[in-house]
């Protein structure tokens, strides 16, 4: 691995097609530098991911709260912010490589999000 990084990191300007597919698996020698400089793919969610899902709709979001807006892009958006939340918070438990400035996004963040959203649609719908 540390032979790659030195293979790519002079590399300015590298062809639009070129990929280089590596697996990487937690180990003290692989190179940091080349980890953050690459882009990460998944084929799987993160554990947690699913879990914090399913406590932000069986906790905070209720069929009341969905149906309270009537815009079409109401249910959506509870989606996308809950989504955003979940992956905010199983990003924290990687530590310092994926934030410069730790922040504890947390419920009442969540809240917060959704209130403003439901407010900007509310008085969307009600001007002409």
């Amino acid at each position: 691995m540390e032979e790659i990084e030195t293979l790519v990191s002079p590399l300015q300007a590298i062809h639009e097609d070129f990929r280089l597919w590596i697996t990487c698996e937690q180990h003290p020698r692989f190179p940091l530098g080349l980890l953050q400089k690459t882009l990460k793919v998944t084929n799987e969610p993160p554990k947690g991911l699913k879990a914090g899902l399913y406590k932000t709709f069986t906790t905070i979001i209720t069929q009341e709260f969905i149906d309270k807006v009537d815009h079409a892009n109401w249910r959506s958006l509870i989606f996308t912010v809950c989504f955003l939340h979940s992956i905010v918070i199983e990003r924290k438990k990687f530590g310092p490589l994926g934030w410069c400035v730790p922040y504890e996004y947390n419920y009442s963040d969540l809240e917060a999000s959704l209130l403003y959203i439901e407010k900007y649609l509310t008085n969307l719908m009600s001007t002409p």
